[in-house]
């Protein structure tokens, strides 16, 4: 059965995106198809689908923690901040095609477009050795994934508070306070705002880790609460399921 050819069509409706976004993938490489048929139609190997819609998160986060940057599929891959915004337009339209999430179709692109944004800035001429970002979705499974190789949330607040000791205190920061509207904390506001909008929004929840600092905002979760204990890296990972 892993060698099941799925028609096009099916093979849209397992992953959650449109065919059109298939072909796009078939064409970047992301996700190959096959050929069969007098006509030549594009199919895809079941095994192809299954390993594709369960491996993004371990893509991203095997990206973001290794030891040196291996190169991405360059459909997961945002070298620059012009490229990301075009990506989440792609999102966005890919959206449209979901009618349930109408409500809330303009709250999971800007989550998504201020935490992009957010590594973009922070980084902004600072990048230890990848420049860009991992950005994928899966629309079947409700999820996003961003990770960034950059320099981290402690690194980039202590810049304008020093005294930031650990990555819980400064990830809890970057989340809950307005230090000042000058540079670079004026790049980091975002994170407030997805905050409100999470807070607001009992369909979103995001999973959020920097350094050695875990912040995991449930469905209408009020509180900020920020564990200690994941696995040290130097970037920023987030999943935001919705």
């Amino acid at each position: 059965m892993e060698n099941k050819l799925i028609p096009i069509k099916e093979a849209a409706l397992m992953i959650g995106v449109t065919m059109t976004t298939l072909r796009r993938w078939d064409q970047s490489g992301a996700l190959k198809s096959v050929r069969a048929g007098e006509k030549g139609h594009r199919y895809y190997r079941k095994r192809d689908i299954d390993l594709f819609v369960q491996n993004l998160s371990n893509i991203a986060w095997e990206w973001a923690v290794g030891e040196t940057a291996h190169e991405l599929d360059s459909h997961f891959y945002c070298s620059n901040s012009a490229v990301f915004q075009g990506r989440l337009e792609e999102l966005r339209n890919d959206l449209v095609t979901i009618q349930s999430l109408s409500p809330i179709r303009s709250l999971v692109v800007a989550v998504a477009g201020e935490i992009g944004n957010n590594s973009f800035d922070h980084n902004l001429g600072n990048w230890p050795d990848a420049v860009g970002i991992f950005f994928a979705y899966d629309l079947k499974r409700r999820s996003i994934v961003l990770a960034d190789r950059g320099i981290g949330i402690l690194t980039s607040l202590q810049r304008v508070r020093p005294s930031l000791a650990t990555h819980q205190e400064a990830l809890k920061v970057a989340f809950t306070e307005r230090i000042t509207g000058r540079a670079p904390e004026s790049r980091g506001n975002g994170l407030k705002f997805v905050r409100k909008v999470l807070q607001e929004n009992p369909s979103l929840s995001l999973d959020f880790r920097t350094g050695d600092a875990r912040l995991v905002l449930e469905k209408g979760d009020k509180d900020i609460n920020v564990d200690a204990g994941v696995d040290l890296f130097r970037g920023c990972f987030a999943s935001i399921v919705f």
